[in-house]
């Protein structure tokens, strides 16, 4: 990595991380909920990051929990209660916000922290259904990762509001594969998508081989997470939290294995964005349709040495002329 990205990503690390310490309530360990069960690269660098927090905190994670295993019953006592970093606070993924109004009702009075998120709201009733459950609780802590999100959440909502960079800055640089073609490109197949192409090799991570290490790791993860619901052994949630760390590991190898393949990178996902920054791979960053990549960039990343941002599509070549030369890669 030259020396200017390092600097870019380890300053950003480092803020986060500070500003975590500062802010957070203090807890001697942490119970993280919503875990992604699923493919999505991106969620799993969260997780992940969620981990290296604590670890660089010393509040070590004693108990994982999703929207299927959790049970209020199932939080560690004296742990602090961490809601997974992202990008579907406001009720963009309906999934995700009926869990966390879930928590915010069971869990009144105890320290409960949103890691942190961009907020979008679906429609006015998402936003009213957030502010009462969010005023009801009494100790609640919000963190966002963007401006835009930070002056929305201090005016909608009662309670502590923190900016921060995204949780996965936490994991710090990483190390990419070589490169085997020119370009690749990353475009959302989902409902956050601006559509369009651009020439390249193209993908999306929202999937897997059936035969990959993600595959085997989310239908084990998925059993042995279902089994919460019956116990609470501090046994069992020991095990389920080393397969749910290797089902995100395996998520995010596979992200580092398909951006790399690139010498340049085109994405129009926030994390595709956020992976290449930690990679150093040369790469444009399109801005998605609800403009929470911009706000994004805008406020973190617009320095960062490796990548351009284009307002949409169009703007991708003009993007790319831009971009500085490739750096020799290294194998992982």
């Amino acid at each position: 990595m030259t020396a200017d990205a390092a600097t870019h990503v380890n300053g950003l690390r480092e803020q986060l991380l500070s500003t975590l310490r500062e802010v957070l309530p203090d807890a001697p360990r942490w119970t993280a909920l919503d875990y992604p069960m699923h493919f999505n690269c991106g969620d799993a660098a969260l997780h992940l990051g969620l981990e290296a927090a604590a670890a660089h905190l010393q509040r070590p994670v004693v108990r994982v929990l999703d929207r299927v295993s959790f049970r209020p019953h199932l939080v560690d006592p004296g742990s602090l209660m961490v809601i997974q970093a992202g990008g579907n606070f406001g009720g963009l993924y309906p999934t995700h916000h009926k869990l966390r109004i879930r928590v915010l009702e069971q869990t009144r009075g105890r320290d409960l922290v949103q890691l942190p998120q961009s907020i979008e709201y679906v429609d006015e009733a998402h936003r009213e259904e957030l502010r009462r459950a969010v005023g009801e609780h009494g100790a609640f802590t919000l963190l966002v990762r963007d401006r835009r999100s930070h002056e929305i959440a201090v005016r909608d909502f009662d309670c502590p509001v923190h900016l921060v960079p995204d949780l996965a800055f936490a994991l710090g640089p990483l190390p990419r594969r070589a490169a085997v073609v020119p370009r690749v490109v990353q475009a959302r197949t989902d409902k956050e998508a601006s559509l369009d192409t651009v020439a390249g090799e193209t993908f999306d991570w929202l999937q897997a081989p059936a035969t990959s290490r993600s595959a085997l790791m989310l239908r084990l993860g998925k059993r042995v997470n279902a089994q919460q619901r019956r116990t609470a052994s501090g046994a069992l949630a020991t095990v389920n939290r080393r397969v749910l760390h290797g089902l995100a590991q395996a998520n995010l190898d596979r992200a580092v294995a398909l951006l790399s393949r690139g010498e340049q990178v085109v994405t129009d996902r926030l994390h595709g964005h956020v992976l290449c920054t930690l990679l150093q791979i040369p790469h444009v960053v399109v801005n998605d349709k609800f403009g929470k990549i911009q706000a994004l960039h805008d406020t973190w990343t617009a320095q960062d040495p490796t990548s351009a941002f284009a307002a949409d599509w169009d703007g991708v070549e003009a993007a790319l002329a831009s971009l500085a030369t490739p750096q020799p890669t290294q194998q992982r």
